[in-house]
């Protein structure tokens, strides 16, 4: 009995990783991108009023931070208020942020925005296509992209390295100051 726990306890700790969460047991998906979904820009997430968006439409040829969670998920819902900050300070600059709920209905996710306050757009990807289309495993996960849609940083959590990269992407245009301020 007492290796059977040993086991539980090495697993858990194993999956959780420092401070991410793995996914859901509900998650379907490959281990590498179908052949459909090679050109992740054209996976499509919902919105929580029920509608479909091709993920090249939620960028809108902007610097964006893309924050995977879930609602289930620690790491997760400590980083909404930080990404509450960046949003506004992005959102003055030109840029984004933008949620991705993996592996949970428009409902849940709309019931824990009104819960939290949480103004930045949310978008669900239920059955992980979109983030298994971009190689994403874990949560919470930071994806930075530039205004070419161009993936410019990839990592666990919201750092420093996935704000000064959305800050880069944002100095990088045309017409932006250079002193634009993120928290």
């Amino acid at each position: 009995m007492w290796l059977r726990v040993a086991v539980l306890i090495a697993v858990a700790v194993g999956a959780s990783g420092l401070g991410s969460c793995a996914r859901g047991r509900s998650a379907p998906g490959p281990a590498a991108p179908t052949q459909a979904h090679r050109d992740f820009r054209s996976v499509a997430v919902r919105g929580l009023a029920g509608a479909t968006t091709p993920l090249s439409v939620v960028l809108e040829r902007r610097p964006t931070l893309v924050s995977f969670w879930a609602p289930w998920c620690e790491p997760c819902v400590r980083e909404q208020p930080e990404l509450e900050r960046l949003s506004r300070a992005a959102r003055t600059c030109g840029g984004a942020v933008v949620g991705v709920a993996v592996g949970e209905a428009p409902d849940v996710i709309a019931a824990f925005v009104r819960r939290n306050a949480i103004t930045f757009p949310q978008f669900t990807d239920e059955r992980f296509e979109l983030a298994d289309a971009m190689g994403q495993r874990r949560i919470p996960a930071i994806v930075v992209f530039n205004g070419a849609e161009e993936v410019v940083f990839a990592g666990d959590a919201l750092n420093a390295g996935s704000i000064s990269a959305l800050k880069t992407a944002l100095t990088a245009r045309p017409g932006v100051a250079p002193a634009c301020a993120l928290p």
